[in-house]
């Protein structure tokens, strides 16, 4: 039996060393770079039975990464050999492989917290806070990379979608879970409110994220994409009036559920809500002596039949997350003191997209 030279072997273990590291410091491009490399330095060469420990290893580290493309291919080849047991012949990748964010936009990420705020810029309100904290409340994305990767890496993998589809990301701010969806086969358009900060601005363009500028309002219908949606998304919802007194009651909301559901959802399409689940000074209010994390107690009674169990979508309870099909979103807003509404609305693109 065919086996690597031990020199090669100790080569791939050291790499390999490098990759556990990432995976242990919470630092996913060291990870993508050296899992990178030693797909295409070795396994593009030839494919052993020995093999067999790292393949796996690298198919969690991968899917870790939301590299979901690439866990793909080394999963495929275990299977199709029946993990390296036969029709090992010869065998080896096709292709090369490439990380879910290379370098050179890496660089150019970092960069972005040095971008000049205009007076035009929206910056995210804090109280009491110095002005070095205050001076733009994005930046934070553009300092630590590592963790907001991470957190947009792992929201794609809980999605757990089986095949290319068309996403719609509602307030894509950096740009991170719309570049890896797009990274991994997916069409995505995006939407974020106009002038939000201009770092968010140069960061989606660095990542060339398909955005519109679009301010969404109480009882106001979204844009009308010339396409549908298999997968609309929404992380940290701050558009409902989050930490106000104009916050959303159940009709402001049946009103966007059912925009979705008449003009963007496809027939099996799926809506995936994660709300920010803080109110008035940035901690859940007390009605009735509990908890209300989405600001109003009759909000919380209308999500609660679809609140879903993701701990790595969100950062906080579980139960800020809610997970609506097209259906029953029609079942949940069907109520004598709503009448269902159907939009015609011509697709309005934003001065940056």
């Amino acid at each position: 039996m065919k086996k690597r030279s031990d020199r090669l072997v100790a080569e791939i273990n050291q790499l390999m060393a490098k990759v556990t590291a990432g995976w242990n410091t919470s630092s996913p491009f060291m990870m993508d770079e050296y899992a990178c490399l030693i797909c295409n330095a070795y396994f593009r060469k030839e494919i052993f039975k020995s093999d067999l420990d790292v393949i796996e290893d690298l198919i969690v580290f991968f899917t870790s990464l939301a590299s979901l493309k690439n866990a793909s291919i080394l999963r495929e080849i275990l299977k199709t050999t029946n993990n390296l047991s036969k029709n090992i012949d010869s065998l080896r990748l096709d292709s090369k492989f490439c990380q879910v964010l290379s370098d050179d936009l890496k660089n150019k990420l970092r960069d972005t917290h040095e971008t000049k705020l205009t007076k035009d810029s929206r910056v995210h309100p804090i109280e009491d806070l110095p002005g070095e904290d205050y001076d733009d409340f994005y930046g934070k994305y553009a300092r630590d990379l590592d963790s907001n990767w991470l957190r947009n890496a792992e929201r794609l993998s809980a999605l757990k979608i089986k095949k290319p589809s068309r996403i719609l990301d509602i307030g894509c701010g950096f740009g991170f879970f719309s570049h890896i969806a797009k990274f991994n086969g997916h069409i995505v358009d995006s939407i974020d409110m106009p002038n939000a900060s201009p770092i968010l601005k140069a960061a989606s363009e660095i990542l060339k994220v398909k955005k519109y500028d679009f301010l969404i309002k109480p009882n106001t219908p979204l844009l009308k994409f010339k396409n549908k949606f298999d997968h609309v998304t929404a992380f940290q919802i701050v558009f409902n009036g989050h930490a106000s007194k104009s916050l959303w009651d159940v009709d402001e909301w049946k009103f966007f559920l059912l925009d979705l559901h008449d003009n963007i959802l496809k027939d099996d399409g799926q809506v995936t809500l994660v709300f920010n689940g803080e109110h008035k000074a940035l901690k859940p209010i007390m009605i009735d002596g509990e908890h209300v994390y989405l600001g109003k107690k009759s909000v919380e009674q209308f999500f609660n039949p679809f609140f879903a169990n993701k701990a790595k979508m969100a950062q906080r309870d579980n139960k800020m997350i809610a997970i609506l099909t097209k259906k029953n979103i029609k079942e949940a807003c069907h109520t004598s003191i709503f009448k269902k509404q159907s939009y015609s609305l011509d697709l309005v693109e934003g001065k940056y997209g």
